[in-house]
């Protein structure tokens, strides 16, 4: 009888209590920065590993037309939830650049860190060129147009 997890299971059983000891730390604490902090980092994490799934799964094999709504909808989303935790938690400026819009640029680019780009075939390169650039682009121009929408 095996005794032991497999690497695949204990890595998402950490995963998970790391996640959910943040965020239960984060609404514990309520509103605020240190909140706000943690809050980011729980979403830097997940929307790595959501981003890595999603260019792993869909954004090189689907057709062209796909990947771009796929790019735009994962910008905006991205948008979306960090406008929403700022407004939420009310960060100073410093916090509000440095772990909303790093954070959100950095989760913005699904594909980042995942493939390294020497090994991209010459064929595929402006494939990865625009699915790492639009989401960026979509999340800088989406976080913009919320800022203004209040």
């Amino acid at each position: 009888m095996k005794t032991e997890l497999s690497h695949k299971s204990a890595f998402f059983l950490v995963t998970v209590l790391m996640s959910g000891g943040l965020v239960a730390l984060a609404l514990w604490l309520g509103k605020g920065q240190i909140a706000f902090v943690l809050f980011s980092l729980v979403l830097l994490y997940l929307g790595r590993k959501l981003g890595w799934w999603l260019s792993k799964a869909s954004l090189y094999d689907d057709p062209l037309p796909v990947v771009l709504i796929e790019c735009v909808i994962w910008g905006g989303l991205v948008a979306y939830l960090m406008h929403d935790l700022i407004i939420w938690h009310r960060p100073h400026w410093i916090l509000r650049w440095v772990f909303g819009f790093g954070v959100g640029s950095y989760v913005s680019v699904p594909s980042f860190g995942l493939i390294r780009d020497d090994t991209i075939p010459e064929h595929a390169r402006s494939r990865h060129e625009m699915v790492s650039m639009l989401p960026m682009w979509v999340f800088i121009l989406a976080s913009v147009g919320l800022a203004f929408l209040r």
